[in-house]
């Protein structure tokens, strides 16, 4: 790599630290909004995006210790956020599922976000969006493999 994919790659991974840092803040004042932690909203928006997930499927994709999970997932239940339901393969089994009419109260809190993002995709040609797809989703599975080496170390 030459010096200039260097610095830029550098750079590249300064902005990523930034991004994390502000979509914190982000969740945080949306959590601050409706009385949720930031990992609260992860779970959410996981279950949502997902569909109806078991809480082992939840602790695997989050890292979140189950026992740790049972009692965010009573509380989310408790504040109307998610309900567990039977499983439809093996009923002695529950999954998760975000409650529609409390998503759409976080979906408005997250709306102007949506459209920034919106705009900024808006500017780039379909071959520059694929590139930033397929780095993201690149970059995420990265992040995942680091955990799992994490870990995996212990």
């Amino acid at each position: 790599m030459t010096n200039e994919g260097t610095a830029l790659t550098r750079e590249i991974q300064n902005l990523l630290r930034d991004l994390i840092s502000r979509l914190h803040q982000l969740n945080d004042a949306v959590g601050d909004r409706i009385e949720l932690r930031a990992g609260d909203i992860e779970i959410l928006d996981l279950v949502a995006r997902h569909g109806p997930m078991s809480p082992s499927e939840v602790s695997a994709s989050t890292g979140i210790h189950p026992a740790t999970l049972t009692g965010v997932i009573d509380r989310l239940e408790g504040a109307g956020w998610l309900s567990r339901v039977p499983d439809p393969d093996d009923r002695r089994r529950v999954r998760l599922q975000a409650r529609r009419e409390r998503g759409a109260e976080m979906a408005r809190l997250y709306a102007p976000m949506n459209r920034s993002l919106t705009e900024i995709c808006a500017a780039l040609s379909p071959d520059q969006l694929t590139v930033v797809r397929d780095f993201l989703r690149d970059a995420a599975q990265a992040g995942v493999d680091a955990a799992v080496g994490l870990r995996g170390a212990d």
